[in-house]
C-alpha cells in the first residue's frame, strides 16, 4: 500500500474536480469562437491555440494556490521545478485541439496526479450534455461518471459489434496474430486520447490502444480505466512485450522524466485486454517512418 494521506489525496481529487470544471467552463466558452492558432511543427500539425495556453495558466494557478509544495507538469508550460516532489500534477488544458477549433465537440480537459510517479487522481472534463460533465477517481476509491460509479464488465474476447480506440495508423504500427484483426471490433480513432480512455473507462469501447503518447495525454486516463475495473498494460523502450501499467517512475523521478514519459498503451476490459495483448506485436519502424514520410509528402505537394 502506498503511504498516503487518505483524507488529504481525497482534498486533493476534490480539488482536481474543482479545477477541471473551471477549465471546462473556459473550453465552452472558447468553443466555436475566432481563435489564434499556432502551430507547433510542420504541415500545420500540432495545433495550439490561445484557450490551451490561458486554461493551463489558470489550471496551474490554481494548483500552486492549494498545494503550494506540489510539482505541475503540462503541455504548454515549463515544468514548475527540477526538483522530485511527492505529488505531481500532469494537466493537458486541451485534448483535441484540432478537433476543437474545426468545430468538432471531441474533446477534453485532463488533469492527473501523482504520487512517487503512480497516479493516485485523476478528474476528465468532457463536453457532454449542456454544461459537460466530468469523470473522475481516486486510486482505491474507484471512478465516477459526475456521481455515478463506473464499473467495466467486459466478456473473454472482442467483440466484433463493439468499438475499438485505435491510432490512425495502426495497420502499419502494429500486426494480429491467430485472426485478432476480424474480431477487433469496429475501429475508431476520436483525436483525444482523454476523450477514448474516459469511453473506455465507462464501457462505451472495449480497448483503446495509443502509440507513444505523452503523459498528459495518459495520466488521467489510465487511472480512469484501472478504478472502473479495467486493465492498462504499457510497453517502453526497456521492456520486451505488455506489462501491467504501475507508475511512470520511481519515487525519486524528477519532473523532467515524468515530462519526457513515453510508452505504448493497451488498456479495456480485464480479460479483453490480455487477450489482445498475446495477439498484438509492433511492425518494424521502417514500415511506419515510410507511411508518415510519404504522407508528409503528399501534403507539402498540394
Amino acid at each position: 500500500m502506498l503511504d498516503i494521506d487518505h483524507v488529504y489525496l481525497q482534498s486533493i481529487e476534490e480539488a482536481a474536480v474543482k479545477f477541471a470544471g473551471e477549465a471546462g467552463d473556459m473550453l465552452l466558452n472558447y468553443f466555436g469562437t475566432d481563435l489564434d492558432i499556432e502551430y507547433k511543427s510542420e504541415n500545420r500539425r500540432d495545433p495550439v491555440t490561445q484557450a490551451d495556453k490561458n486554461i493551463e495558466k489558470h489550471i496551474r494557478e490554481s494548483i500552486l494556490k492549494s498545494f503550494p509544495d506540489h510539482g505541475v507538469v503540462g503541455e504548454e508550460f515549463d515544468n514548475t521545478t527540477h526538483d522530485s516532489p511527492e505529488y505531481v500534477w500532469i494537466i493537458d488544458p486541451l485534448d483535441g485541439t484540432n478537433n476543437f477549433v474545426n468545430g468538432l465537440q471531441v474533446f477534453s480537459c485532463s488533469i492527473a496526479v501523482v504520487f512517487q510517479g503512480i497516479p493516485v487522481v485523476a478528474a476528465v472534463f468532457l463536453p457532454w450534455r449542456d454544461s459537460g460533465s466530468i469523470i473522475h477517481a481516486r486510486i482505491g476509491n474507484g471512478t465516477f461518471e459526475n456521481d455515478r460509479r463506473l464499473k467495466l464488465v467486459g466478456g473473454e474476447s472482442p467483440q466484433r459489434g463493439r468499438l475499438s480506440g485505435l491510432p490512425s495508423y495502426y495497420w502499419a504500427m502494429f500486426g494480429f496474430r491467430n485472426g485478432l484483426r476480424r474480431q477487433i471490433g469496429e475501429i475508431r480513432s476520436l483525436g483525444s486520447v482523454v476523450y477514448e480512455l474516459a469511453l473506455t473507462a465507462r464501457g462505451s469501447m472495449q480497448i483503446s490502444l495509443f502509440y507513444s503518447p505523452k503523459i498528459w495525454d495518459v495520466a488521467a486516463g489510465v487511472l480512469l480505466v484501472k478504478e472502473a475495473g479495467g486493465d492498462v498494460r504499457v510497453r517502453t523502450q526497456t521492456t520486451d512485450g505488455w506489462e501491467p501499467f504501475i507508475s511512470f517512475g520511481s519515487g525519486t523521478t524528477t519532473l523532467q522524466e515524468l515530462y519526457d514519459w513515453r510508452g505504448t498503451i493497451l488498456a479495456g476490459d480485464q480479460n479483453i485486454t490480455q487477450y489482445v495483448s498475446r495477439r498484438l506485436f509492433y511492425r518494424r519502424r521502417l514500415l511506419f517512418r515510410l507511411i508518415r514520410w510519404i504522407k508528409d509528402k503528399r501534403g507539402n505537394n498540394r
